[in-house]
């Protein structure tokens, strides 16, 4: 079949073919959006951005159901709006046939007498012609990117983590990545609990930092199953109501395949969800929550308290070290309210800079393990070196 393509500058381009049965004819339908009759058996979604091409392969489960679909508009529409390239994500650190290709990571330390195990689920790139719109204020900094870390050739590298926690009490899963459905460079973090030797049904207790993909897919399996069957998930109670309220479709800046994305990845765990309040509190034994709001509402950081140690795992104050450390004020342009996102910055890195409090964080450089301190305006972040876990 001949394939549109469109002009470089025009974003997304999307063709849906049915894979016929033995001697069906094959049928076609473009549309700008996903939609899928129940009758096709097969999907092929060839989709640009920005030129570079890559390509999905999307089944469908029983009665038609997409397997993957609303996953795949979710990084499609991040791309659109020049914020994650997913053909750039085929090539560098998370290049290859897909993130299972990959060899599964985990990296294991202690803080008191926990175990805690950063786990990494995959990542992204940022296209270097998106840079301006995700972060917006950060001009001079990104006009000198290729000196201040190692270059991916097609725009900035952001590995996307998870960490779990095992305890006297409990074994926690702080966030679980975006699973295979969300970018053919995620999907890794199943893969990564295994070679830690940690089982699935393990996991009793799941805290989300907030609903975005490549946080909250991980928990459920494309067909609406749940990935850990005994978990607890604990999210902010702003987090839930914003994410569920079609009103605040529109606010959304990757736009509504990311609302679908958060809201099918809570779905099978609707008997067991708690919600907490948006409040400095214990959520589980050892447990604090420290709010974030303005990347989302509901953002949240956790702190972990064990004995005379402490770990606080970030939600998203922090995507990029090398950009927002110097500047801290500096908006990001996937925040819901971007001028509270960076007063929610400040706050969180004051919290903890200059102390000994260990820093976690799923888009910090892998394995993900440092501390902050104070750097004029601004801060530094000092990673642990990986062979003292």
């Amino acid at each position: 079949m001949k394939k549109s393509r469109k002009n470089c500058q025009s974003g997304v381009s999307l063709r849906f073919y049915q894979k016929p049965a033995a001697g069906a004819v094959a049928s076609q339908k473009t549309h700008p959006l996903l939609s899928w009759p129940n009758s096709w058996k097969h999907l092929k979604m060839e989709y640009e951005y920005m030129c570079p091409k890559s390509s999905l392969e999307i089944a469908l489960g029983r009665r038609g159901v997409m397997v993957g679909g609303l996953a795949a508009l979710g990084a499609l529409a991040a791309g659109r709006h020049g914020l994650v390239s997913p053909a750039a994500a085929q090539s560098g650190p998370y290049s290859g046939t897909g993130a299972a290709s990959q060899t599964p990571a985990f990296f294991q330390t202690t803080v008191g007498d926990a175990k805690v195990t950063a786990l990494l689920d995959g990542g992204f790139v940022v296209p270097t012609n998106g840079l301006a719109k995700f972060f917006p204020d950060s001009a001079e900094t990104i006009s000198k990117l290729d000196t201040l870390l190692y270059p991916h050739p097609e725009g900035l590298a952001i590995p996307v983590g998870a960490y779990l926690v095992e305890t006297s009490k409990n074994v926690v899963l702080i966030d679980a990545g975006g699973g295979p459905t969300y970018l053919p460079t995620t999907g890794r973090l199943q893969a990564s609990l295994k070679a830690a030797g940690v089982a699935p049904e393990k996991v009793d207790t799941i805290l989300l930092t907030h609903l975005h993909m490549e946080h909250a897919l991980g928990i459920s399996t494309a067909d609406g199953k749940k990935v850990f069957p005994n978990a607890e998930v604990l999210v902010s109670d702003a987090e839930y109501k914003f994410w569920m309220d079609d009103a605040n479709l529109s606010k959304v800046p990757q736009g509504e395949a990311f609302v679908a994305g958060a809201r099918r990845s809570i779905a099978p765990y609707k008997d067991s969800i708690r919600r907490f309040a948006d409040q400095e509190k214990e959520v589980v034994a050892g447990f604090s929550t420290l709010p974030g709001p303005g990347h989302t509402p509901g953002n949240t950081s956790f702190m972990l308290t064990s004995g005379s140690a402490s770990l606080l795992i970030l939600g998203d104050v922090v995507h990029s070290p090398v950009l927002q450390l110097p500047t801290p004020r500096a908006r990001v342009g996937v925040d819901v309210d971007p001028a509270l996102g960076v007063e929610s910055r400040v706050r969180t890195l004051d919290a903890i800079a200059g102390k000994t409090t260990f820093v976690g964080g799923m888009h910090l450089p892998w394995p993900g393990f440092g501390r902050m301190a104070r750097n004029g305006e601004g801060y530094a972040y000092f990673a642990m070196p990986w062979q003292l876990g």
